[in-house]
């Protein structure tokens, strides 16, 4: 797969750029290049951090640019997307529903029942495109269309750590009590970050979701 762009971010740090859209294609041929280089890293190496449809790559600070960027599409150029592969596992995230603070607002707006959402929203599974917003927060895709709805035109000063939510194309999960302007439509008892744990995230880029309904004493008994 062909870069459309690179651009550095700062003296240590250049980003690939493979397109501007949400793609699972794109996405799983970013995190096979990732892979590819953590698999074999050059010297001068730091880490990669993918993103929806680009991969961002630090390296040490003695190490030419053109070098780097040499490098990388030497890896890329090396790929063939065609045997790349996803994670196979499936993560199951136990949600509460019934915790949902926006879930009344949610169907109101789609003019779907409760029951509607929760069974459109479990009953597939999710790609983690990437992670970001907050440490741990997972960008995951693609909702049916049917759940698709804007952001929230007045962010919600504190949303509660565990919160499901959903925003356009995407769901995800605050790992912490933040500011957000997604639809919280759950919650769940697992911990999406623990600097104490390793890795920190409980998801990388790369992971596939699927959601259980569980009861709020359910729920409970989890803490």
């Amino acid at each position: 797969m062909e870069c459309t762009r690179i651009y550095s971010i700062h003296d240590q740090a250049i980003t690939f750029e493979f397109a501007e859209i949400i793609s699972e294609e794109i996405n799983l041929h970013i995190i096979s290049l990732k892979n590819a280089i953590e698999d074999h890293p050059f010297n001068g190496f730091i880490e990669c951090v993918p993103a929806y449809s680009s991969l961002t790559v630090y390296f040490h600070n003695n190490m030419d640019k053109n070098e780097v960027i040499k490098i990388v599409n030497s890896y890329n150029s090396k790929l063939n997307t065609n045997n790349s592969t996803s994670n196979n596992k499936i993560i199951t995230i136990p949600v509460c529903y019934e915790m949902g603070e926006d879930l009344s607002i949610v169907t109101s707006q789609l003019n779907l029942s409760e029951e509607e959402v929760i069974r459109l929203h479990s009953e597939q599974s999710y790609r983690v495109f990437m992670i970001g917003f907050t440490p741990g927060f997972p960008y995951m895709g693609t909702l049916p269309k049917v759940l698709e709805m804007e952001r929230k035109k007045t962010p919600s000063l504190n949303i509660q750590s565990g919160s499901v939510a959903i925003a356009g194309k995407q769901t995800g999960i605050y790992p912490t009590n933040s500011p957000g302007g997604w639809h919280v439509i759950g919650r769940t008892p697992v911990n999406m970050f623990d600097k104490k744990r390793t890795p920190a995230c409980f998801l990388q880029a790369g992971d596939i979701v699927q959601f259980k309904p569980i009861t709020k004493r359910a729920f409970e008994q989890y803490l």
